[in-house]
């Protein structure tokens, strides 16, 4: 069902009347000054009726609706929000569920679906034996491809059932046999013969450890947040065909070309931050690969598909092209590419994931790790991997250099250069090479473990090897949290929204758990708002030596993708930390450094892959709305008008789209300003922190929960221990000691910020967690 964006501004339709209690009176109004909130004339309630809850509005996307009913109410004392009765549901619940279609339409579709399927499999092997369709390692693509591949072949096989789904659902509407709104609500996969993957199967006693791959943390919906699964959705997808085509444009056209909307609108500049560092830009990508990794189609024997002809000279002939092409075109006047005769960018669509519902309906992409923050791109989602990265005692695998602990070696072919001089490290998710300064904080926290465990085992003699490396899995995975929601969201998001959201790290027990939250990653979260991080990478990677005062080294960053061999220099890893937290971060805004735009795992290619294109064609892939309807959805207006933008904004935006209803999210969510105390935009705030309130709410295992909750709670004391810690102290205690002797406490801000000057690492400003509580586990 399309969103009516321009009912919500203009109309106010005529709905039942739900009065409000107000036992304490008083009036409110929003601090956002772009909301719809003039449209009502009655102050916010006090108490809301039908037993609903007062959240913020991109928490209840059911109140968009025309007719819905979700009066205005007082979160707190500074936000309005609005009266919730449906939770994330789209719409509002039905009394009763209408059969979507008969036993005979849906068998005969099945039989049919599947029959499609063979036949698209049996063309896409064939394909293999042509030329041009398979990516080669030295194109930029083959990067992307290493980025963008799940570990094991599951991720493939259970696409190729998500995909059944998709065709069975295609069948159905092409018969009519459903309609857009029942796509919307899911059909019933009855079907003889038809795929509906069993739930897990959880333990009657739950474990005092959270599963690897994410199952059985919700008792009665096992299956939430774990890999392999679906990113979930704040608003219906908008698929021309209702299930999986692009978007068109609001004049029914085809939307404008993503290189040529990344030509015209993400410039590249150099406005750096004068507050937040580059490792606050590092530590946003350490936290999105732990909880979000689209997963693309791969050929049958798993390797990278290509779109594009001749090394990229032009797109595929459409009878070349595997069903998951979506190449991004480049104009032949394009003023980057055109030197080097590119006249295509490669494009794989992502992998679909089958429901554990027995649902079927519009397409659902495919996360490809579990969706909590768990640290999985250090211990892995799955056994096997877990055991190739454990050593004995405990400990994790390490790559001993001359006494210095490095992540261990892996013999994939993950780095541009594999040997033994050139070293590739193995991590849980096969991503820990992609940047050296990914694979620093890797190092840090393998490392920390390593250290937790040594020091458990000394206070715990009694404990055996499994409980050991568990306990300290758990502490690690706490501490990561813990930094998480204490230091880097807030300095996100600003105050306001951590208050808004009540996600605030406060003392004791969390009391906030709630099994009816499904923590799952949303698609508007993974496709958009979090890759606002790509805005504010800056092109350069600053090496600085403390011990001189100076910049000791400047890395230009293609340079240092799938290069991880550095980290064996013996001052480096000291020197970049260094370097990590002086070096500014770029402000979020419009702007990509041209390494991200036009030299993307160029490898020994004087041209690499544009991020910002392949953004926007992502936000297509997932079927997100224009930026527009997600305005609507947190309360704010929508742009009808490219002249509400400034002017220099306005020309560019206006060049390329034709109707301010059809600029993409992550564009426009790169527009807005910041907010109070934040340094995102309304829209991608409220996106970011609905997600992370998911990821608290929604975890049965998250660190603050108490034992009423979580199997395996920490005792007060031990809890108050873990919040002592901060990246800082996980800096000092693990970097090598040889330069870096002393650290600026909060470890996201730039060193010469008034009050964040470096003090020695075993200095009390940076507080160090005692383990003695940890005693007699």
């Amino acid at each position: 069902m399309r969103l009516v964006y321009h009912i919500l501004v203009y109309v106010i339709t005529i709905s039942p009347i739900i009065k409000c209690h107000r036992p304490f009176g008083g009036h409110f109004e929003s601090l956002d000054d772009n909301n719809l909130n003039h449209l009502q004339t009655e102050p916010p309630c006090d108490v809301c009726p039908r037993n609903g809850v007062c959240v913020p509005k991109v928490q209840c996307p059911a109140h968009v609706n025309p007719g819905s009913s979700n009066p205005r109410c007082h979160i707190d004392g500074q936000h309005v929000g609005v009266c919730c009765c449906t939770g994330s549901n789209h719409f509002e619940p039905k009394e009763t569920q209408r059969v979507a279609a008969s036993i005979e339409d849906l068998n005969s579709a099945h039989q049919q679906s599947k029959k499609k399927l063979d036949e698209l499999v049996k063309r896409a092997d064939s394909l293999l034996n042509e030329k041009d369709t398979v990516v080669k390692e030295s194109d930029p693509s083959y990067g992307h491809h290493m980025f963008t591949r799940a570990v094991g072949s599951k991720a493939q096989e259970l696409g190729r059932i998500g995909f059944l789904s998709l065709l069975l659902v295609q069948e159905l509407k092409s018969r009519e046999a459903i309609s857009a709104e029942d796509l919307g609500s899911g059909i019933h996969r009855n079907a003889e013969g038809s795929f509906c993957l069993p739930p897990p199967l959880c333990p009657r006693k739950p474990s005092k450890y959270r599963n690897l791959d994410g199952t059985c943390n919700n008792s009665k919906n096992p299956s939430w947040g774990a890999i392999f699964t679906g990113f979930e959705r704040l608003l219906p997808p908008e698929y021309r065909d209702g299930t999986w085509a692009f978007r068109l444009s609001v004049t029914n056209g085809i939307l404008p070309n993503s290189r040529a909307v990344s030509n015209a609108v993400i410039l590249d500049g150099h406005y750096p931050s004068r507050s937040h560092n580059a490792m606050f830009t590092q530590f946003g990508q350490f936290i999105t690969h732990d909880i979000s990794s689209g997963v693309v189609f791969t050929t049958g024997n798993d390797s990278a598909i290509s779109c594009c002809s001749k090394d990229g000279q032009d797109v595929l002939p459409l009878e070349l092209q595997h069903w998951a092409c979506a190449a991004i075109s480049i104009s032949p006047k394009d003023p980057f590419y055109s030197q080097f005769n590119r006249r295509c960018i490669n494009f794989v669509r992502g992998v679909l994931a089958p429901s554990h519902d027995c649902l079927i309906g519009y397409a659902k992409q495919m996360n490809g790790v579990s969706h909590f923050l768990d640290l999985s791109h250090i211990y892995g989602n799955s056994e096997e991997k877990l055991a190739s990265l454990r050593a004995p005692g405990g400990l994790l695998k390490t790559f001993d250099d001359f006494g210095r602990e490095l992540p261990p070696l892996t013999k994939e072919n993950q780095c541009l250069t594999s040997n033994n001089v050139s070293p590739c490290f193995d991590s849980g998710d096969n991503h820990a090479n992609q940047i050296l300064s990914l694979t620093a904080l890797h190092t840090l926290f393998t490392r920390e473990h390593n250290r937790i465990a040594r020091a458990l085992y000394k206070l715990n003699p009694h404990l055996d090897e499994e409980a050991l490396f568990f306990e300290t899995r758990r502490i690690v995975q706490a501490e990561f949290q813990n930094i998480v929601y204490k230091e880097w969201l807030p300095l996100l998001i600003g105050p306001k929204m951590m208050k808004m959201f009540k996600i605030f790290t406060l003392d004791g027990y969390s009391q906030v758990y709630d099994p009816s939250t499904n923590p799952s990653i949303t698609a508007e979260f993974s496709g958009a708002a979090m890759r606002f991080g790509h805005s504010i990478v800056d092109g350069k990677m600053l090496v600085f030596s403390p011990q001189t005062g100076s910049v000791d080294e400047i890395l230009s960053l293609p340079e240092t993708m799938f290069l991880p061999s550095r980290l064996r220099l013996k001052y480096f890893l000291d020197r970049l930390l260094t370097g990590m937290c002086m070096q500014p971060m770029q402000n979020v805004d419009p702007f990509m450094t041209s390494a991200l735009s036009r030299y993307l795992f160029r490898g020994g290619n004087p041209f690499g892959h544009d991020l910002a294109a392949i953004n926007i064609q992502r936000g297509r892939d997932y079927g997100l709305r224009p930026f527009n309807d997600y305005r609507v959805l947190i309360g704010s207006k929508p742009f009808t008008s490219f002249q509400q933008f400034p002017a220099k904004t306005a020309q560019r935006l206006s060049s390329v789209y034709t109707h301010p209803h059809d600029i993409d999210l992550w564009v426009g969510g790169l527009l807005e300003k910041p907010i109070d105390g934040g340094i995102l935009g309304a829209t991608f705030s409220q996106i970011i922190g609905d997600q992370f309130t998911k990821l608290k709410k929604g975890d049965r295992y998250f660190y603050e929960h108490g034992p009423d909750v979580n199997p395996g709670a920490f005792t007060p004391s031990q809890l108050s221990e873990i919040k002592k810690v901060t990246l800082a102290r996980i800096i000092c205690d693990n970097s090598d000691h040889i330069e870096l002797l002393t650290q600026s406490p909060y470890a996201f801000l730039r060193r010469d910020l008034s009050g964040n000057q470096p003090v020695p690492c075993d200095s009390t400003v940076i507080p160090q967690m005692d383990l003695n509580k940890f005693r007699d586990l």
